[in-house]
Parts: structure tokens; C-alpha cells; sequence
């Protein structure tokens, strides 16, 4: 049974044509290059200053320690995005819960980074840190598969993810539309039998 990252499924759902057996060819001979994260040290910095109930300038810190040009040029705004969230309101932080789902020969990981009280109400957080402003297709697909896979054991849950340099938060109160259930579960089978082929 083949496990895939879930940001690395997502990118495949979004895919049409031969772009996805490129992608796919990509992931299977490049795995641990692929896990290289340009955002890690940005992320593992915003998770260390909640879990320590640090201040934000735990955030200065990370940006000092970097030594690649486009990091100390992208970086601030991922943290003056990060700043803005959590400035719009109350919040108070907990660990989220985190899972994977099953889709027919795949298990894609469910790994939001953040969860936070709003508004007396427990918000599951997927952080999306790219340049390029979060569509409403790719958080839809984000958020039906948070539901599936973990809306059953946290039912009081609100599933959402932030678009982390425009501070812009993406939730969906009301169930995904089950047919978006069926079409993952093809382009899971999809994926695999492209993965055993090239």
C-alpha cells in the first residue's frame, strides 16, 4: 500500500493530462529530495512558538538563522501574514488531531499543523504557506478530505486552512459534497495505477 503526503496528493487531484504522470514519475523517484520543504523551518518555527506558549518573535528568530537568499526574501511574509491571523481575534491553541484516510490503495496523511479555539468553537488548521493565493478548489479539496477522514472522531470540529501570507482563513461548516468523496477516491486509483507503471 502506497502512502502519499497530503499536499503531494492534493497537487496530483489538481493535475489534468499527462502533467499527472510527470508529477507522479516525479514523487516516486524523488521522494526524499520532494520532502526537503523550503517552508519547514518557517512551519516547525510557528508550531515551536505555540507548543512552548512562546512569544511571536520566536518568528524574528527563524527568519535571522536563514542563509538562503529567497527564504530571507519570502519568509517575512509568511510571518507578518501568520501575525496578522492571530491578531483578528481571540484564539487559543491546541494540538490538532492528525490521521490518514483511506482511498480504495492509497493512504494520504492528514497532518494539519495547528487547531485553535474561535469563537468557542475547536478549528482544525491545514497552513498553506506558497506565493500563489489559495484557490477555492484546492481548499475544497483540503477540507472534504479532513472530513472524511477525520470528521467522524471530531464531529465538533470546523475544518479550515490558512493561506498564511494574506492571513486569510478558509472554512466549511456545512459536509462536502459527497460525489467530491467519490472523484477522490478515482483519482486515488488513478495515482496508484499510474505509480506501478512508470
Amino acid at each position: 500500500m502506497e502512502k502519499v503526503s497530503l499536499t503531494y496528493f492534493v497537487d496530483f487531484v489538481l493535475r489534468s493530462g499527462t502533467p499527472k504522470i510527470t508529477g507522479v514519475r516525479e514523487y516516486k523517484t524523488r521522494r526524499d529530495e520532494l520532502a526537503a520543504d523550503f517552508y519547514r523551518p518557517i512551519r516547525e518555527g510557528i508550531l515551536t512558538m505555540h507548543r512552548k506558549g512562546a512569544c511571536e518573535s520566536t518568528l524574528d528568530e527563524v527568519m535571522a538563522h536563514q542563509n538562503d537568499d529567497k527564504k530571507r526574501r519570502i519568509y517575512p511574509h509568511v510571518a507578518a501574514g501568520y501575525r496578522k491571523f492571530l491578531a483578528a481575534g481571540d484564539k487559543r491553541w491546541f494540538a490538532p488531531p492528525q490521521g490518514e484516510i483511506q482511498l480504495g490503495p492509497l493512504a494520504v496523511n492528514l497532518n494539519p499543523e495547528v487547531g485553535f479555539m474561535i469563537g468557542k468553537k475547536p478549528h482544525v488548521l491545514k497552513l498553506y504557506f506558497r506565493q500563489e493565493p489559495l484557490t477555492a478548489k484546492r481548499s475544497s479539496i483540503v477540507l472534504a478530505l479532513f472530513s472524511a477522514g477525520l470528521g467522524k472522531a471530531y464531529p465538533e470540529h470546523i475544518f479550515g486552512m490558512l493561506d498564511v501570507q494574506r492571513g486569510k482563513l478558509h472554512t466549511s461548516e456545512s459536509p462536502p459534497n459527497p460525489r467530491l468523496e467519490v472523484l477522490l477516491r478515482g483519482e486515488a486509483a488513478s495515482f496508484s495505477t499510474i505509480y506501478a507503471e512508470v
